[in-house]
């Protein structure tokens, strides 16, 4: 296999992989941004830019990665495997990083503290005792 036709191979399915991962995530990531980024036009600029991190990231690590030498190519299995390794590789820490961002921006309400019985009925005491004296 020349080392084009590898790295064309290569490219082509890590373009591919991308769009089934936009696609996946297209429904969900929309409606969570716009409910975190407050607008549509906010959440649509966030959503072109995880679309393109998924593609770019994986690219930069084939095109990066892939021998171009055709010395180098021997094993077209092992080849195509470390090619798949890369994109993988690229999609994985495009989510990862965009997952970390959002998760960040979403806003969970903070639990209420959870007091023993025996502090929260000394706490209502001392509360009392502190209104009866101010009363006075």
């Amino acid at each position: 296999m020349a080392s084009v036709n590898l790295l064309l191979i290569l490219i082509i399915t890590s373009i591919g992989v991308s769009f089934i991962l936009i696609r996946l995530l297209l429904p969900l990531l929309n409606e969570i941004l716009i409910e975190t980024c407050g607008t549509a036009t906010r959440s649509m600029f966030w959503i072109r830019f995880t679309q393109l991190m998924l593609v770019i990231s994986p690219l930069l690590l084939v095109i990066y990665f892939t021998p171009t030498d055709s010395v180098h190519i021997s094993n077209h299995a092992r080849e195509l495997k470390d090619g798949l390794f890369r994109i993988l590789l690229g999609d994985f820490i495009a989510l990862a990083a965009i997952g970390r961002v959002i998760a960040k921006s979403i806003n969970t309400p903070k639990p209420e503290p959870v007091l023993p019985a025996s502090m929260l009925a000394a706490a209502t005491e001392a509360l009392h005792q502190r209104e009866t004296h101010s009363a006075q």
